[in-house]
């Protein structure tokens, strides 16, 4: 960018020689580079496209000069000390942009939800004055993102470049520009085993601080993955208390929604743990079972009487919101991409949703109408896959992003390990089944041992099965699984605000909500990701009402702990429709701490389903899923107290 000064073009010829030498002599991690020549050739200055030119225009192109590197899970490249040294003075740089500028981290982080600006020429729609220009409850939640995701991306590589550029020139500057040559933004895997003894929550995101290296030395700084540190916050931005009075992003705010809160990332990482094995099945459950884009991109409620596996991944995606924030900024989507965890929970997004295309690449965005309007389209207007994505530009003319344009990752110059390398149906298949394959293990313990998948995998004829085996069945070879989902069905704007179900197979304290995120009997938590409700002055989103979405609690893995646990006696079918109908429970809660009874949630439905699995034959394979059926409508109680 023309901005930035000094760019590691003009870095000499012999430095130039020291970056081809260090790339031959000492190899990046693997996945880092998938074309090294080209990376020692690139001249590391931004494509000035990105800036814009005469028309003022910001053109989103993600990072390019390179051919497309991995973006890498953040324990990854947290191990590559030179990347990440980089990241982290990068990020401070970027989050130090005075607010007022466009490409500053609190315009961009507007764009999503609050303030209601119009960001780089665009907007709003005739008659709107909100919400932001995030688009939930549509197809087009998942495209809209990746431009979004490549617009932030791009910004905060010219901050890298900037880092690096801060020292002086010789070994230790070549060292960081090539490292940086091949950086991307890294995902948050939120679901996948997390190393032995280690939170799902890692600490390079829960600490406050981080030893970096800058021109001068050593030193510590404040982790820019903590929080983010509004310059200033106003009321005019934010409009609710406390959010307009925070000085900066909160998770699970120390006190409640009240202005003198602190984070409680030590309270975060302990409700994650105990949602990571429901998480896992879920995004499991998805990569196996839905091959139509619509049902596993968005929420909305759209099987009418079918009974199956009504979940998405805008459905997972809202349950990371609601309990990562636990009442902070992340919970709600008007403020939730202030938090830096936002843009790794997001690529964690985009890498699932490009995943999913990878196996099933000719389903994609159909025409729907919309459900809620956002800063720029009406509620019922038709979109489609070639609705402009706003307000993200293609082009110095004007063009936007659409669907269709934004298909690819690799248009915006990056890609994720499991798609690199030549990768194929059959080896994204391995990676996903290695990766959430795995056999049930207590969600209540983010230390428990983790055994290969044999939850759907089965290679042996001993393999005990939650579906009954008769002696004729038993001789037969690869013998159906039952599998046990709970479907929940709520209205996505029933409580005014963001709010959770709590799924329990046991006893659990219903006079004390403040614990249900980590109740040993927890199965898992389905979340609703929702705005702050507008005032009669129109300063808000105006809710629809009646709009339901879906979600699921996989009770799988719970019931096959239970069973090994010995509190239940038996894997026959009987057995365990039994123990579901008297031990299954389930509560509401608004992430402020508030119990809310079932009976005042409108639409609040969950039914238990049951389906036979035929295994895989081969880790490369995914299992093969019957029709559902269900047990039955509304088993188990609420035992919430009425108010």
């Amino acid at each position: 960018m023309l901005s930035l000064g000094i760019s590691l073009l003009a870095l000499s010829l012999s430095s130039l020689c020291h970056i081809t030498f260090a790339a031959v002599a000492k190899p990046l991690l693997h996945h880092e580079v998938e074309d090294s020549p080209e990376l020692i050739e690139h001249d590391f200055l931004l494509d000035r496209r990105q800036s814009g030119g005469a028309s003022g225009f910001t053109v989103v192109t993600g990072i390019q000069g390179t051919s497309p590197q991995p973006r890498l899970e953040i324990r990854q490249l947290e191990r590559n000390v030179d990347q990440w040294n980089v990241f982290m003075l990068g990020l401070t740089r970027f989050m130090a942009t005075n607010q007022s500028e466009k490409l500053s981290y609190y315009q961009i982080a507007g764009i999503h939800g609050r303030p209601y600006v119009p960001w780089d020429g665009v907007g709003p729609g005739e008659g709107i004055s909100s919400p932001g220009y995030c688009i939930h409850l549509s197809q087009l939640l998942l495209p809209w993102h990746r431009p979004y995701l490549a617009l932030y991306e791009q910004t905060l590589y010219s901050h890298i470049v900037a880092a690096v550029n801060s020292f002086p020139a010789g070994s230790t500057r070549t060292k960081y520009a090539t490292a940086a040559l091949s950086w991307r933004h890294p995902y948050w895997d939120w679901a996948a085993d997390p190393p032995a003894g280690e939170s799902v929550y890692p600490s390079s995101i829960s600490n406050p601080t981080v030893t970096v290296t800058m021109p001068n030395g050593t030193n510590t700084i404040p982790n820019p993955l903590f929080s983010y540190r509004f310059h200033s916050v106003s009321r005019d931005d934010f409009y609710y208390d406390p959010w307009s009075e925070w000085t900066s992003t909160l998770r699970d705010p120390l006190g409640g929604q009240v202005e003198s809160a602190t984070s409680q990332d030590n309270l975060v990482g302990p409700i994650l743990d105990y949602a990571r094995v429901s998480s896992r099945d879920r995004l499991y459950n998805l990569f196996t079972f839905y091959s139509n884009f619509s049902e596993f991109g968005t929420e909305s409620y759209t099987f009418g009487a079918d009974v199956k596996n009504a979940d998405s991944l805008e459905s997972i995606h809202d349950v990371i919101h609601g309990i990562t924030g636990s009442g902070g900024h992340m919970t709600y989507l008007d403020y939730s991409a202030f938090d830096p965890i936002f843009w790794l929970h997001h690529t964690m997004i985009d890498r699932s949703f490009a995943l999913w295309q990878a196996l099933y690449p000719d389903s994609y965005v159909q025409p729907m109408q919309m459900y809620q309007n956002t800063f720029t389209i009406q509620q019922g207007q038709t979109v489609d896959a070639n609705t402009p994505l706003d307000p993200f530009h293609s082009d110095q003319n004007g063009t936007r992003w659409t669907s269709q344009t934004a298909r690819s990752t690799r248009t915006f110059g990056y890609t994720y390990p499991e798609l690199a390398n030549n990768a194929n149906v059959s080896s994204i298949k391995a990676a996903i089944n290695r990766l959430y394959g795995s056999d049930s293990s207590p969600s209540n313990s983010a230390t428990a041992a983790i055994q290969p998948s044999r939850r759907f995998f089965d290679d042996t004829l001993e393999e005990p099965s939650l579906f009954p085996r008769d002696p004729a069945a038993a001789a037969r070879p690869r013998q159906s699984r039952r599998e046990y989902i709970a479907n929940i069905v709520s209205e996505k704007f029933a409580l005014d605000g963001s709010y959770a179900i709590y799924v329990f197979l046991g006893d659990f304290d219903s006079n004390d909500p403040s614990c249900w995120p980590t109740n040993p009997n927890l199965v898992g938590t389905h979340a609703i990701f929702a705005a702050l409700p507008g005032d009669a002055e129109d300063n808000g989103m105006r809710m629809s009402s009646g709009v339901r979405v879906t979600g699921t609690v996989p009770l799988t893995s719970a019931v096959l702990q239970k069973a090994k646990n010995g509190d239940l006696k038996g894997l026959r079918k009987g057995d365990v429709e039994g123990y579901l109908r008297e031990h299954l429970r389930w509560s509401v809660r608004m992430f402020n701490g508030t119990a809310v009874p079932n009976d005042r949630v409108p639409g609040l439905n969950l039914k238990v389903v049951g389906a036979d699995v035929q295994p895989a034959t081969t880790g490369d394979q995914f299992p093969k899923w019957g029709n559902f059926a269900e047990v039955k409508q509304n088993v188990g109680r609420d035992t919430c107290p009425a108010e």
